[in-house]
């Protein structure tokens, strides 16, 4: 079965409005059949050109993609994740090195950089490639973003989805609020480490090299802290 861009719209209406019926669903499988060739490739293209591991989602879920239609003002063909993968790296350098790469190894590329302003709280790079038109979102995260979006999942769990949105709980929405900008600043300081790290190496020490290395150690471990308090609902 061929559909037209026409068509897969149609079906979205269905889906946004609950008008789904037993026809609406044999076309959103064929719809999430045409990502099949497009994850495909990028996964294979991850896998043998950076040697990440990947944790792969070749079709977003049915219920996923009504709720991402209802929440926002976009069409069925306009949303970028239908199929998608997720690749960690330590910290921010292997964020940015392998969204570098990605650009050399693809040829048709976006780049979502939310970590400077977050979504709810949710910071990570989004690349979007595309394969014969149809896109492939690849999420790559640090670990301590992975870390706050695994316990903001859990919190939306107990509190409701719509917490990973901005509404809802306030208590709980002001928490991982907290944790976004802490443990983003504590991503910041561990990057900054490694780069005074890598100074030391190549300068020798200095005693002033020594001091910010003394003072960033300082910084992180007030970070730490900061975090404890904000699990302990003390902050």
């Amino acid at each position: 079965m061929r559909l037209s861009n026409t068509q897969i719209d149609k079906i979205g209406e269905k889906l946004r409005t609950d008008a789904v019926d037993a026809d609406c669903l044999k076309k959103l499988e064929t719809f999430r059949a045409l990502y099949a060739d497009a994850y495909k490739y990028v996964e294979r293209v991850l896998v043998d050109q950076t040697g990440h591991k990947i944790t792969g989602r070749p079709s977003k879920s049915t219920v996923a993609i009504i709720e991402k239609l209802k929440r926002e003002t976009i069409r069925l063909n306009q949303i970028q994740d239908i199929a998608g993968c997720r690749v960690l790296v330590d910290g921010l350098a292997e964020q940015d090195s392998l969204v570098e790469a990605l650009l050399i190894l693809f040829p048709d590329v976006d780049v979502d950089d939310k970590r400077k302003l977050p979504t709810n709280g949710y910071r990570a790079v989004h690349v979007i490639v595309r394969k014969d038109g149809r896109p492939v979102e690849i999420q790559i995260r640090t670990r301590l973003q992975h870390a706050w979006a695994e316990i903001s999942e859990k919190v939306s769990d107990e509190h409701g989805h719509e917490i990973k949105y901005g509404k809802g709980d306030e208590g709980a929405i002001d928490f991982l609020t907290k944790l976004s900008v802490s443990t983003d600043r504590l991503e910041q300081i561990r990057h900054r480490h490694r780069v005074l790290l890598g100074r030391k190496r190549v300068q020798g020490k200095s005693q002033g090299l020594v001091r910010e290395i003394k003072a960033n150690n300082n910084e992180e471990r007030e970070c730490v802290r900061e975090i404890r308090h904000i699990f302990s609902g003390k902050a």
